[in-house]
């Protein structure tokens, strides 16, 4: 597998032969909304072009439709001809109108040899926050020949994510690790949950993004980097990858 972190959590991810764009949010910087009424997101700008984003995708994946996860501008962007997998909820979003072949990810999907699952994710902790929040998933990716890949998505730490690790063993992890806050709660991973995934499958490489993007994250690369340090968790199992920065991991050399 090949998985290049574009911005926040817009990937491009090369696994089974396909390539799979991940939550794609194309505005331009300072184009969209404020989380935390201090500036408008996003904060930096697109490492590579949105054309080059597009014309290598086979598929597109939305794990929630939060405008840092898919925007307007990504969705005039890309082929309406692209298969669109995406919480069965959400499926009729009016940003997924013009999009011809939108499946809904019931528990799982099957894409040219590459399996999906979809499993749940927490998306803030109080009821009111959760209601704000609205629902979130994570996807477990596997094919032939390939580690198993778990993205946790728009989730804090608890017992559902831990099953998922329990369940699936997932060789690689993608946490979304920025601490974002709303109404002063946490309502994605921060440094001491991401070292708690780590902490909980010590044999998978895991891949911290959605940080520096959005104003209502508290977590920054370097910050992340100084706590897993203090805890004991090698850069070698947990991997912060820049803007534009591509990680290879095959199935036999998984940490």
């Amino acid at each position: 597998m090949k998985y290049q972190l574009i911005r926040n959590a817009t990937a491009r991810l090369s696994y089974g032969g396909s390539v799979f764009l991940l939550d794609p949010a194309f505005a331009k910087k300072g184009t969209g909304p404020s989380y935390a009424g201090e500036r408008r997101s996003p904060l930096v700008d697109m490492p590579c072009m949105m054309r080059e984003a597009e014309s290598r995708t086979d598929a597109v994946v939305i794990s929630h439709i939060h405008s840092d996860h898919f925007d307007a501008a990504a969705a005039e962007a890309l082929d309406k001809a692209h298969p669109v997998f995406c919480q069965p909820s959400e499926a009729g979003h009016e940003l997924l109108a013009g999009f011809k072949d939108v499946r809904p990810l019931e528990e799982g999907g099957l894409f040219n040899g590459v399996a999906m699952r979809r499993v749940p994710a927490r998306h803030g902790t109080s009821p009111e926050v959760l209601a704000d929040m609205g629902e979130a998933s994570g996807i477990v990716f596997s094919a032939a020949g390939e580690p198993t890949v778990y993205w946790a998505g728009d989730t804090v730490w608890y017992e559902a994510v831990k099953h998922a690790i329990d369940v699936f063993m997932p060789e690689v992890i993608v946490v979304h690790a920025g601490g974002a806050l709303w109404n002063g709660e946490l309502i994605v991973m921060d440094a001491a949950q991401v070292i708690e995934v780590c902490k909980a499958a010590p044999n998978a490489k895991v891949i911290a993004i959605h940080m520096e993007c959005c104003d209502h994250c508290t977590v920054t690369r370097k910050s992340l980097r100084e706590a897993a340090d203090a805890a004991g968790v090698s850069p070698e199992q947990l991997l912060i990858p820049k803007d534009g920065e591509e990680i290879v991991i095959l199935r036999e050399t998984a940490f």
